[in-house]
């Protein structure tokens, strides 16, 4: 009897095609997770002003991988700072909640600082209006409210200054943001020390000085922070 005519490879072909698509969605997903974690570690060390080519070197691939997952930059901190700005939030809510509400600002405005320290692509968000999504005006919005409270209510305990205003907020913190730009590598801690003046600065009364959390830069910090900003000058505005 003769048996019928088959293709060498046609018994595999079937389980060729079937083992590809997982290997290709596991792929897929390695890509992204690639990507993501390096836009964190991108964004937290240049800020939003790093582009997503910085973003597809940093990673190993190219960058038309990355237009695949993420439209636009934008899309791509959507996707990284959704979180962190809900954070932000409950943050807020929690200074609001403390019984001695001049504990509670104080609070806040050291965690808000910390957070940027610790990645300046969140402080670049917190700060700049252009990054805008619905999660980010809800929680903006839950911010302000709490904060709004929490201010009123520090006044009240008359342990806030009565002419501070809850819109001076975004002002000081725009400040610690040029300090952290100031500090640098060479001294990244430099900022607690501004803010330590500022919100003493911020007292309805007081006897004596609040204590500073850093010491001064040394001669030698200094002498490397202003090397730093004369030698590129267009990158620490």
């Amino acid at each position: 009897m003769r048996m019928p005519t088959t293709h060498p490879d046609a018994s595999h072909a079937g389980t060729s095609a079937d083992c590809s698509q997982p290997r290709l969605r596991s792929d897929a997903k390695a890509n992204l997770e690639r990507i993501l974690n390096s836009a964190r570690e991108v964004f937290a060390a240049q800020g939003l002003d790093a582009t997503l080519a910085d973003v597809a070197k940093h990673a190993g691939v190219g960058v038309g991988t990355v237009y695949r997952r993420f439209a636009s930059k934008d899309e791509l901190i959507q996707a990284l700072f959704d979180t962190r700005c809900s954070e932000i939030e409950t943050i807020a809510a929690t200074a609001r909640e403390m019984p001695d509400a001049w504990e509670g600002l104080v609070y806040f405005l050291d965690v808000i600082s910390l957070r940027m320290a610790d990645n300046r692509g969140f402080g670049d968000l917190l700060m700049d209006g252009r990054f805008a999504s619905d999660t980010f005006a809800r929680a903006r919005a839950g911010i302000a409210q709490h904060t709004a409270a929490l201010v009123n209510r520090a006044k009240e305990q008359g342990t806030l200054r009565s002419d501070f205003e809850v819109n001076d907020i975004p002002l000081l913190m725009q400040v610690v943001k040029m300090a952290q730009k100031f500090g640098g590598d060479e001294a990244p801690q430099a900022y607690r020390r501004a803010l330590g003046f500022m919100i003493d600065g911020l007292c309805a009364s007081r006897t004596g000085h609040r204590e500073l959390p850093v010491p001064a830069l040394s001669s030698e910090q200094l002498d490397h922070v202003l090397h730093r900003f004369q030698a590129s000058p267009d990158k620490n505005c």
